[in-house]
């Protein structure tokens, strides 16, 4: 009786340890902007924003996990989240600014200093044509955003280079972009998902 008990136990205890290390991360700071569309359509769509800190070092590949905590955020029968498409200066300012006003740019929150966002130049013969992972490619009119030197596909650390984007904060870059290895350090990460007070995504 007292070894049953004792197994009983013994399966609570790893029970508890396992769901404590398996729990949903929870953002840092969030914010819900709004915006209209154009052309006829005179509807705000409402996108809200959540920023996370960095994630645990045995959270391999940190994009790609950082992408599927974002599609995890979704209201049901809804559209899914996913890393941020931030295409243009109002919605990249104010994500910015939300980082710095909770000062999650500090160690706190990242030590590796950025945070991934949902664009990339990953695949075969894509270096250097940027596409956002709502399909948008970056043309060479289309708002920009990176810190001075960027994007560089350092390929020190990995023979492939730099094929995610982070909003930087290292060297006084305040939030630029910056070409970033998808799996070598651990980072924070900026989601966008679905808000159910208004039309969304």
């Amino acid at each position: 009786m007292i070894t049953m008990d004792l197994k009983i136990i013994f399966m609570l205890v790893a029970c508890v340890v396992y769901a404590s290390a398996h729990q949903q991360q929870e953002p840092a700071a969030t914010v819900t902007l709004k915006t209209y569309g154009f052309g006829s359509s005179c509807y705000p769509k409402c996108i809200k924003y959540e920023v996370y800190c960095q994630q645990d070092d045995d959270d391999h590949p940190y994009q790609q996990k950082a992408n599927a905590v974002c599609r995890s955020r979704f209201i049901r029968g809804g559209p899914r989240g996913r890393l941020a498409v931030l295409n243009n200066a109002y919605v990249d300012g104010e994500i910015r600014d939300l980082i710095k006003s909770n000062r999650l740019h500090k160690k706190k929150c990242i030590k590796n200093h950025g945070f991934f966002i949902g664009l990339s130049d990953s695949g075969r013969w894509r270096e250097g044509k940027y596409d956002w992972v709502n399909g948008d490619r970056i043309g060479q009119n289309d708002y920009q955003n990176w810190a001075r030197g960027q994007p560089d596909n350092d390929n020190k650390q990995d023979e492939l280079g730099q094929d995610c984007v982070q909003l930087w904060f290292r060297n006084g870059n305040r939030g630029k972009w910056d070409d970033e290895y998808c799996n070598f350090r651990p980072k924070g990460f900026v989601c966008e998902v679905p808000d159910n007070h208004c039309s969304t995504l």
